[in-house]
């Protein structure tokens, strides 16, 4: 039978109310709030610091992405001088027809938003401008004149430009050295040897009442074998200048056009900031509240820039995180319900009984309720198809979960497992990374780890596996127990490499084309044009590689073999001739066509051809047709090969370290191999290679459209 307390004295008359909340009888409850307050206090400004912090970053990272687009902007200009100098260089001389073909075929509104010029630009003496004028004038331009008038030691004159308008026509005879900024960014780049671009501009195609700034980006051309270690002896061998002009609004219009932010963003090309050097500023809302700004000078092709970038009403909204106090509030409403129960307790004393009852209740409700959580804990990770283990530190028994043995191409769980067990699945170097890494966490902590290691999987593939662990330690701080989760990522590290490998190849793609160029200048400059514009192709799609961005949609293009072949093996007979060697096309007429993307199948065929002439014996004959089955196309090379020599090749095809060594006659046989079998897979046609003694078959099958 509980025998009832009697009445203590904190309930004398005297006591009543509030005055019991504030006397010292209910001291505990506000030593318990003196302690907790500071806590909770800590807690809040931690969390506001922390949402600071992470607005930063995001404001931070959204700045960066800003910058990056825009300097890729520019380094697609970059590209475009590039492409006009190999053109330039790979020609004695330039004429306006040419040079229209040229950039007609580089489709300028297209893929260079805002530019309104690319040219080029003669570097003569003062005693060489009238013949200048005379040489332009019988090329087709009959009213070509050198402007402004004047006698001067040196000129740069502009001779070709395009798109061909009334503003660019005006421009034609413009010596670029009678303007200071034009004059100052012309001979850096000259003296340099590298591409400059001027500061805010006005462009000479809008006028004297241009108020758009521009940007002029110039490359030096220099003559072909001339020495250029010293400034001298480049401004000495300068022929002249590949350059393009744009406005600034019109390119940045389109460049912002799809991008995901909203920042506030001024281009300026000078420290001082003033509105005469502006050169570009957009805005999205309203500068309310807290304000992020960023202020960067930058410097590309000899040139300083400052941005200025900050923060809307709208960036702000849509980006940044909100501090979210529900839970802040939601933790002092329970400290003043804490503080509330505390008091009650003690001032009601005589229902301590019950409350020990009730108290016995709730501990019984919570052990219920930690069962059930352990049994949900159990069944997700199940569900999750994470490969979980435990060691006992202090015993040194291991548990592994199914998963786990799963993982590693186990049947079923193995007896009596230890933690040697999972030390012989790991490769012999990272099984000391391993148990460094586990001696490190022991003596000093971090009580949490993430690591990558390698593990052999029973059929002997490597796993790329991430582990994560969590070290339990007592209240002396002694470790108990180690436990760990296992993720494989063999997948997405295999892809990344596979990124890396596509990367290696198209940049070999790109060297053997521009030096087919190289041969195609004089030899033909039809099938030259042709392959230079398949050199923008396969820029482009290196560009997109480096980038990470997904192929642009093409429409298919109709092949008829019968004037392709022709074209390409008219494009390798420098070289074929070079080696000792023939190339033979047998015609082949049919109603059927092959559906693909042109650039794919050019570049396919081209390295299964540079790969025949590299094998084939000098004085033989390659013989390349096309033969049509119900169903199917094939398209076969037979070649004369040296056998010990081809044999080892097609021994060595899975070497794929090859592709990281120096270049050699070996690399290259083996990328080009590669690059053809990825761009067969692309098409997918069935690429087959077959070897018998002194001969070698190539074929290449695909399904009729």
């Amino acid at each position: 039978m509980i025998k009832r307390a009697q009445q203590p004295q904190l309930f004398t008359p005297e006591l009543k109310g509030w005055s019991l909340w504030l006397s010292r009888h209910n001291a505990s409850s506000w030593l318990v709030m003196a302690l907790i307050l500071p806590f909770f206090l800590y807690y809040w400004f931690s969390y506001s610091q922390q949402i600071a912090r992470e607005q930063q970053e995001i404001f931070q990272q959204h700045a960066d992405a800003l910058e990056l687009n825009l300097k890729q902007r520019l380094q697609h200009f970059e590209f475009l001088l590039g492409s006009g100098m190999a053109f330039v260089s790979s020609s004695e001389q330039v004429t306006q027809a040419e040079w229209q073909r040229f950039v007609s075929g580089l489709d300028l509104d297209k893929h260079y938003s805002g530019i309104q010029a690319f040219g080029l630009v003669n570097y003569r003496s003062g005693k060489d401008i009238a013949a200048l004028e005379q040489q332009i004038r019988a090329d087709g331009v009959t009213d070509f004149t050198v402007h402004p008038a004047g006698e001067r030691p040196f000129y740069a004159v502009v001779t070709h430009i395009q798109p061909q308008n009334n503003k660019n026509s005006a421009v034609l005879g413009y010596d670029m050295l009678t303007n200071p900024l034009r004059q100052r960014t012309a001979m850096r780049a000259a003296s340099l040897g590298t591409i400059a671009v001027t500061p805010r501009i006005l462009l000479a195609q809008d006028g004297s009442n241009a108020v758009e700034p521009g940007l002029v980006l110039v490359q030096p051309v220099y003559k072909a074998g001339a020495l250029l270690q010293s400034a001298e002896q480049k401004m000495k061998a300068l022929q002249g200048f590949v350059y393009a002009a744009f406005r600034v609004n019109d390119m940045m219009t389109r460049l912002w056009h799809n991008a995901h932010t909203e920042l506030d963003f001024s281009w300026y090309s000078s420290a001082q900031q003033a509105p005469s050097d502006l050169l570009y500023q957009r805005q999205f809302g309203q500068q309310q509240g807290q304000v992020f700004a960023m202020h960067k000078e930058l410097e590309w092709y000899g040139q300083p820039f400052w941005l200025q970038i900050r923060s809307n009403d709208r960036f702000v909204k849509n980006y940044l995180p909100v501090a979210n106090y529900w839970l802040l509030f939601f933790l002092l409403l329970m400290m003043l319900l804490l503080f509330a129960v505390l008091s009650r307790v003690n001032l009601r004393r005589y229902h301590a009984e019950l409350l020990q009852q009730e108290l016995q209740q709730q501990l019984h409700a919570q052990y219920q309720q930690l069962i059930a959580n352990e049994q949900r804990q159990a069944l997700a990770l199940k569900a999750s198809q994470l490969a979980w283990f435990e060691f006992d530190l202090s015993t040194g028994d291991a548990f592994y979960s199914d998963n786990w043995w799963k993982l590693f191409g186990f049947a079923t769980a193995q007896q009596h497992p230890t933690e040697q067990t999972m030390l012989d699945l790991l490769l012999p170097s990272e099984r000391d990374i391993f148990r460094h890494d586990v001696q490190r966490i022991l003596a000093s902590g971090p009580e949490q780890f993430s690591q990558r290691y390698q593990f052999m999987h029973r059929q002997g593939q490597i796993l790329s596996v991430l582990m994560q662990c969590q070290l339990l330690r007592d209240a002396d701080g002694s470790a108990l127990r180690l436990s760990g989760a296992l993720l494989d990522q063999t997948q997405q590290v295999s892809q990344s490499e596979q990124q890396q490998q596509l990367m290696r190849l198209c940049q070999f793609e790109i060297a053997s084309t521009v030096a087919s160029c190289q041969l195609l200048v004089q030899q033909d400059p039809v099938v030259a044009s042709y392959q230079l514009a398949h050199l923008h192709w396969l820029s482009q799609q290196f560009c997109q590689m480096v980038s990470g961005a997904e192929s642009l949609p093409t429409l298919p293009v109709r092949l008829d073999f019968t004037a392709l072949m022709p074209k390409l093996l008219k494009a390798l007979s420098p070289v074929a001739a070079g080696n000792q060697q023939r190339l033979e096309w047998r015609l082949s007429q049919s109603p059927y066509g092959l559906t693909g993307y042109e650039g794919v199948w050019w570049q396919l065929c081209s390295d299964l051809m540079f790969l025949a002439m590299s094998l084939a014996q000098s004085n033989s004959c390659i013989m390349v047709g096309m033969d049509f089955y119900p169903g199917i196309i094939s398209w076969q090379a037979e070649l004369e090969v040296d056998a010990e020599q081809t044999a080892n090749f097609l021994a060595t095809q899975t070497n794929t370290a090859m592709l990281d060594g120096p270049s050699t006659e070996s690399n290259d046989r083996y990328c080009a191999l590669l690059a053809a079998k990825h761009w067969a897979a692309v098409l997918g046609a069935e690429l087959n290679i077959k070897h018998e003694q002194q001969k070698l078959w190539f074929y290449l099958t695909v399904r009729q459209q």
